[in-house]
């Protein structure tokens, strides 16, 4: 009696523990093989307004970088810190640069849809830029960079893939007007296509699709720095507006395969941040930390391509903050910096930033 009470108990249990896993959200991973668990939407209309977000960012902050952030190093970092060497003394102020950004972002987007009540996402963005510029009466930066990017986005929850290549010009400039206070301006254009391609909800089939966009970006920040020791502090706010037009486009495939008007995507952001370095010798490690709010945005839904029944999806949250490490290295002629950064404070958003920059001054 006891043996056969043993093994009822766990026979219901292994049934509720199948029962479960069956309802588990794994099992119903949108797959060809499981087409009705793909949402009938396009990629783009969920992921783009984070991507332009993240790329306008790394954009800005790679010109920012080299506009102001090394040209800094002659009031307050390495070299001219210890030396108390003034802006320009020991270079010709003519240099070069080159650096490569990695942004490793991701969302879960709660939406109203029964099929996946969860439109997640996982992202990578790669950005390489090369530059130079000229200091001009001790005080004047001016430079320009050439950009090339690409995001890759697997979309899970229409089985499909998002894929953006692009190329930019920006041209950028800084003002040193003390050993305290700078300004600096950043302005660019993009030239950008994608490929994109889901699976159809009906028969499995794979429905793709492709467009160009146009995207403009304008950015500048007044900065302020002081050493104090071996200490060095600075502290930036700043302001970034991003505005991408995307062009109409037609899917092909069988069955669900739509028209996407042309989309037009906006963001204007504030920023506050600051950074804390202490010099050792040629290296400065240092802590960086930025708050950031969304001013003003257009995600761009006019187009179409949501689920039935999905209105906007993104969330209404509109700030965040970036907290992160780098080190700086100054040679006599040769500097660079390696910085890491994380995405703190959007309610579905997650981010991890990595840029390596090497520059050399004659």
């Amino acid at each position: 009696m006891m043996n056969q009470i043993t093994r009822t108990v766990f026979t219901g249990a292994l049934l509720g523990v199948s029962v479960a896993a069956i309802a588990t959200p794994q099992n119903q991973e949108c797959s060809a093989q499981n087409p009705g668990n793909c949402l009938n939407g396009v990629g783009p209309a969920v992921t783009n307004p984070d991507a332009t977000r993240v790329t306008a960012a790394q954009v800005a902050k790679q010109t920012h970088r080299e506009s102001v952030g090394d040209k800094e190093n002659l009031a307050y970092f390495g070299n001219s810190a210890r030396s108390g060497l003034s802006a320009g003394d020991g270079f010709s102020g003519f240099g070069v640069w080159g650096s490569f950004g990695l942004a490793d972002f991701s969302a879960d987007i709660p939406i109203r849809s029964a099929v996946q009540p969860i439109a997640s996402y996982d992202a990578d963005q790669k950005s390489l830029f090369v530059g130079v510029d000229k200091l001009f009466m001790n005080a004047l930066v001016l430079g320009v960079s050439l950009g090339y990017e690409n995001t890759d986005i697997d979309t899970a929850y229409n089985g499909g893939n998002n894929d953006t290549d692009g190329y930019t010009v920006a041209p950028y400039a800084a003002y040193l007007i003390n050993n305290t206070f700078s300004l600096d301006v950043a302005g660019g254009y993009s030239s950008l296509s994608t490929d994109t391609d889901r699976i159809d909800n009906v028969s499995g089939g794979t429905i793709t699709g492709s467009f160009d966009a146009n995207r403009w970006f304008v950015s500048g920040n007044l900065n302020a720095s002081k050493a104090v020791g071996q200490w060095l502090l600075a502290g930036r706010v700043g302001l970034l507006y991003s505005d991408e037009d995307q062009d109409a486009y037609a899917e092909i495939g069988p069955n669900t395969a739509r028209s996407i008007g042309k989309r037009h995507i906006d963001l204007s952001q504030v920023s506050f941040g600051f950074d804390v370095a202490y010099q050792a010798k040629q290296f400065e490690p240092y802590a960086t930390f930025t708050y950031i709010n969304d001013l003003g945005r257009d995600n761009g839904t006019k187009a179409g391509g949501l689920p039935g029944a999905v209105g906007a999806t993104q969330p209404s949250d509109d700030d965040e903050v970036q907290a992160g490490l780098g080190v700086r290295y100054f040679g006599d002629q040769y500097s660079g910096t390696f910085e890491w950064t994380r995405t703190y404070g959007r309610d579905t958003f997650d981010a991890d930033s990595f840029l390596f920059t090497l520059r050399a001054d004659f």
